[in-house]
């Protein structure tokens, strides 16, 4: 396992060598706003069932704040499903949030799951010119559902 500080540093360090995995001491989730969220519109549109739960995901992982949180990191590059050949390209990168077991009763959540993730979108259609579209807090049940009923996975890494 590899530690890292932040998703933020995944993306960065992700594009020189392979990171999967971290845990965070004093867990502080990325706060969303105006110039780090994506675009709900666009988002719906690309994955309406997962920016749904996109509220109720941000309620989530705040609870967990202060803690120590551990989170598996991939990306996905996919394609909306369809014929049409100018059909846009993404790379989507995921932190899935989780604890273990001795973590949750250490909380008193016996049982319960984080099911939290966040997502950067990138709009990769044009290779030289990659477009980083935002963040956003996502079930993670509802979000890997979708991906595989919506979208063609064209290349991952995990």
């Amino acid at each position: 396992m590899k530690n890292i500080q932040t998703f933020e540093s995944f993306i960065n360090e992700s594009k020189n060598r392979e990171v999967n995995e971290s845990s965070e001491n004093n867990f502080q989730p990325i706060r969303l706003n105006r110039s780090n969220e994506i675009n709900h519109k666009i988002f719906k549109k690309l994955m309406p069932k997962s920016e749904s739960t996109s509220d109720s995901a941000i309620s989530h992982i705040f609870t967990y704040e202060g803690n120590t949180m551990f989170a598996h990191y991939q990306y996905h590059i996919v394609k909306p499903n369809g014929n049409r050949a100018d059909r846009p390209t993404y790379r989507i990168h995921q932190a899935q949030y989780w604890l273990n077991d001795t973590q949750l009763k250490w909380q008193g959540r016996v049982g319960e799951k984080v099911n939290v993730t966040l997502l950067t979108v990138f709009d990769i259609t044009d290779p030289m010119k990659e477009i980083n579209l935002g963040k956003i807090y996502v079930d993670t049940d509802v979000f890997l559902d979708e991906m595989k009923r919506s979208l063609e996975v064209i290349q991952h890494q995990s």
